[in-house]
């Protein structure tokens, strides 16, 4: 499948990053690639920072990042945990 390219400032917070990497591969080093399992994010390829972490509780500061990417990533997280994602990346401005 192919992600066509996208125009955003700033860091990219990419939740379940690892695996194939498909916004990693597209932005390289722009990317904060997180999660839950190691082994995908040992699997998905090099360029972006990678983080073992989990979308219901990011340990992120604040306003560290402008776009929040998620390819395919929602239908791994139960979907009670969803609104919980979605609550931790719109996290309030200060």
């Amino acid at each position: 499948m192919a992600v066509q390219d996208f125009e955003t400032l700033g860091l990219i917070l990419d939740i379940g990053g690892g695996g194939e990497g498909i916004i990693g591969r597209l932005k390289g080093e722009r990317v904060v690639a997180i999660d839950s399992s190691r082994r995908e994010l040992e699997e998905a390829p090099s360029g972006p920072l990678k983080i073992v972490m989990g979308g219901t509780d990011l340990q992120l500061l604040d306003s560290s990042f402008i776009t929040a990417t998620s390819f395919g990533t929602l239908v791994y997280i139960n979907a009670s945990d969803h609104e919980q994602v979605f609550g931790e990346v719109r996290k309030p401005q200060p």
